[in-house]
């Protein structure tokens, strides 16, 4: 029962066309349907960018498997403390990171799912 009335409701939504600032509910599903589809695509390159960066580091954690929150919290810790002394990591980071953003954010500019203020 629930799901006919969400599928009435967004009927009722799309039969509504605009609202005041223009925007339309297939504009705003397709801002989303995108919004997903780059936080898939940038979720993917996290775990890599990690391994490079810990790779740049020679970092390897002490204890790695059944790691409690304390624990968890000290390998992270460390992890940036070590990121933090190497520059020359920290900034190879950020540029695989600004190169692999940038793209993702110019999409959703251009298809106006975020506000551009100059």
């Amino acid at each position: 029962m629930q799901i006919v009335k969400s599928i009435l409701l967004l009927s009722c939504l799309l039969l509504l066309g605009s609202n005041a600032n223009g925007l339309t509910i297939n504009g705003i599903l397709d801002c989303v349907q995108a919004g997903a589809e780059s936080g898939s695509t940038l979720a993917s390159l996290a775990i890599p960018e990690l391994k490079n960066t810990a790779a740049c580091l020679n970092f390897v954690p002490d204890e790695t498997a059944n790691l409690n929150a304390q624990q968890l919290v000290e390998v992270v810790y460390k992890f940036a403390q070590r990121l933090f002394e190497k520059q020359k990591c920290l900034l190879a980071s950020i540029g695989r990171i600004h190169a692999a953003v940038t793209p993702v954010l110019q999409s959703l500019i251009d298809k106006k799912c975020l506000p551009l203020k100059r």
